[in-house]
C-alpha cells in the first residue's frame, strides 16, 4: 500500500511504500502472472506452503472465480435468461444493458 503524507517542513504531499508493502506487490504480481503457489511459496521464502495459502489463496480464489463469471458473461452475451439462470430462477430475466454489462465486466476486472 502507497501512503501518501503531508511533509511538515515543505507541506508537500510525498508517498513511501514500506517494505512488506512492496513485497507484497511483488506477491501479487507473481500471482497476476499465474506463477503457481509452490514457486510462489520458494519465491517469498515462506517456511512452508501453509503460509503461502494463507496470506495468497484468497486471492488466486477471487481471481478464478472472477475469471469464470467474465468467461460466463461474455459467453452468454445477449442472452435474455442468462441473469435469471445465473441467480437460480426458471423465469426469463430482462436483458443487462450494456452500460449494465461494462460496469459489471469492470467490477469483476478490479478483483
Amino acid at each position: 500500500m502507497i501512503v501518501v503524507q503531508e511533509d511538515d517542513r515543505t507541506g508537500k504531499r510525498r508517498k513511501y511504500a514500506s517494505a512488506h508493502d512492496i513485497r507484497c506487490g511483488f506477491a501479487q504480481r507473481l500471482i497476476n502472472a499465474g506463477v503457481s503457489a509452490e514457486t510462489l511459496k520458494v519465491v517469498m521464502r515462506h517456511s512452508n506452503l501453509a503460509t503461502t495459502e494463507k496470506h495468497y489463496g484468497a486471492i488466486r480464489s477471487a481471481q478464478a472465480a472472477a475469471i469464470e463469471v467474465q468467461e460466463k458473461l461474455a459467453a452468454n452475451e445477449g442472452t435474455e435468461s442468462f441473469v435469471g439462470g445465473l441467480v437460480g430462477g426458471n423465469e426469463k430475466a430482462q436483458p443487462l444493458v450494456r452500460a449494465e454489462l461494462d460496469l459489471l465486466k469492470s467490477l469483476i476486472e478490479g478483483l
